[in-house]
């Protein structure tokens, strides 16, 4: 098992929600981090550290395809 940390954008808040995501892969915590995003209208976006590593970061705006 792996520890990912998974930081959370929420507009109610000034300061990222850290998560801390227990799975078997890197792919398992990718997909915890973009449930994470659909779990709320208030998540603007997700950011998965690995070992203090950025692993993969998404955001509402890139869901809407109003990024690249």
């Amino acid at each position: 098992m792996r520890t990912f940390s998974l930081f959370t954008t929420d507009s109610r808040y000034s300061v990222p929600t850290l998560t801390l995501v227990i799975v078997e892969d890197e792919e398992q915590a990718i997909e915890r981090a973009e449930a994470n995003l659909r779990e709320s209208n208030y998540h603007r976006a997700v950011e998965l550290r690995d070992d203090g590593r950025s692993v993969y970061r998404r955001s509402r705006a890139e869901e809407r395809g109003l990024l690249n």
